[in-house]
C-alpha cells in the first residue's frame, strides 16, 4: 500500500475548503479512510489544524466545539498519527532544514517507515528531503494510477 505524508496545509485545504485543491485534498483524505492508500500525519499538524478550527473563543464550547470534536474524529480516522519525539526535533536541527517544525515532522514519518511521497504545498520541504514533494492533486493521481 502506498504510504504518504500530508502536512497540514493539505488537511486544512481539505476541511476548511481553501482555494488551493480542496476537492483533491479532500477525495486523498477519503481514500485514507477506506484504506486504499496509508496517510501519515503527525501531531504536529493535527495541532495546526485544530488552532485553525478553534481561533475564536465560540469554537471552545457548545455546538462549534462539538463540530471540531466531529471535525477531528472524522480526521483521525483518515490519517495514521505518527508521534514526534526530541530526537526528531534534534535531526531536523542538524539537517539542513530551515524550518526545523517542518524538518521534524518529516523526521518523525520517514522513521516510521519508507515513504512513497510527501504531499504539501509548503517550499520549505524543498531540497531537504529523499522523496518526491508533490500537491493534493498529484497525489491522488499517482494513487488511483497504482489501483489500477
Amino acid at each position: 500500500m502506498m504510504r504518504l505524508f500530508v502536512d497540514a496545509n493539505i488537511l486544512l485545504d481539505a476541511i476548511l475548503e481553501r482555494p488551493h485543491d480542496p476537492e483533491e485534498a479532500l477525495l486523498l483524505l477519503a481514500m485514507g479512510e477506506q484504506r486504499q492508500v496509508k496517510l501519515l500525519t503527525t501531531s504536529l499538524s493535527i495541532g495546526i489544524v485544530l488552532y485553525h478550527l478553534q481561533r475564536k473563543d465560540a469554537a471552545k464550547k457548545g455546538l462549534l466545539r462539538q463540530h471540531v470534536r466531529r471535525t477531528l474524529e472524522d480526521l483521525l480516522a483518515c490519517v495514521e498519527l505518527v508521534p514526534l519525539d526530541a530526537n526528531h526535533f534534534l535531526q531536523s536541527a542538524g539537517s539542513t532544514f530551515g524550518d526545523l517544525e517542518d524538518g521534524a515532522q518529516y523526521w518523525a514519518v520517514v522513521s516510521a517507515g519508507t515513504l512513497d511521497a510527501l504531499v504539501s504545498r509548503d517550499p520549505d520541504y524543498d531540497g531537504h528531503i529523499g522523496v518526491k514533494h508533490i500537491s493534493a492533486k498529484q497525489a491522488l493521481r499517482m494513487v488511483r494510477r497504482k489501483g489500477k
